[in-house]
């Protein structure tokens, strides 16, 4: 989701509204015009090399980036990555929240932006010179997603299914608990993936059976539908692998199962 901010003060107010909505999110893109030294602006604020700057992350931002999830920060502006007081700045505020802050080497324009979001993973580095690695092990590309999301994808029990295989029966509640930790705004086909599912979730819902595999390390999940996703299913990241691990594991009788962000 996009939201306009004008400041500090906007981006404070905004992002604990999302952690006490339990918004799960895995980046941060802060996007705006940059000024001299490739410093992002949001309104009235500089995101610069300034210690003042780093505390602000640290102290007033977060707390609420550790419960929305967020795994990384991007500043996407013309050039945040292209000179020493821009580095700078990317590694004053990611020590001060402690997780990896980007900046782009070049100008951009909307050019690298799609429906998706933003879409030239090229231009990013880190404080380093590092660029971001992928979160997941699949390879999904943003250039490549599809809009369909998973509440349009009217879920049947896909192929054929035997005993032998990982089921894992459930009610709807337990569906819709584990589908909270499923990213399901865009979706990918690759029809080579032949990643051996641990588990299939199943349950019944209009007088038919759903199904969900679980993919790789619970970082992906397969869901099929009717025509034409009954053949290769359709694939969606998971946001948060180790909660879904987690309450796999308490479905299962090894813990006590918690729904997603508690």
């Amino acid at each position: 989701m996009f939201e306009p901010v004008s400041g500090l003060d906007a981006l404070i107010a905004i992002l604990h509204a999302h952690a006490r909505c339990e918004t799960r999110a895995e980046t941060l893109d802060l996007v705006g015009h940059s000024r001299s030294h490739g410093f992002l602006v949001l309104g009235h604020w500089a995101i610069d090399d300034s210690p003042s700057v780093a505390a602000s992350f640290g102290q007033d931002l977060r707390g609420a980036l550790d419960v929305i999830g967020v795994r990384a920060i991007r500043l996407l502006g013309c050039s945040t990555a292209a000179t020493e007081r821009g580095f700078g700045a990317l590694r004053r505020i990611g020590q001060a929240v402690r997780r990896p802050v980007f900046g782009t080497r070049r100008y951009i324009s909307k050019n690298d932006y799609d429906s998706s979001g933003f879409i030239s993973d090229d231009t990013l580095v880190d404080a380093s010179g590092a660029k971001p690695t992928r979160a997941d092990r699949v390879g999904f590309l943003n250039a490549t997603a599809s809009s369909v999301p998973i509440t349009a994808l009217e879920l049947t029990s896909g192929p054929k299914l035997t005993n032998e295989l990982p089921l894992l029966p459930v009610n709807e509640d337990v569906a819709l608990n584990i589908l909270g930790f499923v990213d399901g705004q865009r979706s990918w086909v690759l029809p080579g993936l032949l990643a051996e599912p641990a588990p299939i979730v199943l349950w019944s819902q209009d007088n038919a059976i759903h199904r969900l595999e679980i993919l790789l390390d619970n970082r992906v999940v397969r869901g099929y539908g009717h025509f034409p996703d009954d053949d290769h299913g359709r694939l969606f990241r998971v946001r948060d692998p180790l909660g879904l691990s987690r309450y796999l594991d308490g479905i299962q009788g090894r813990n006590e199962p918690q729904a997603p962000g508690t």
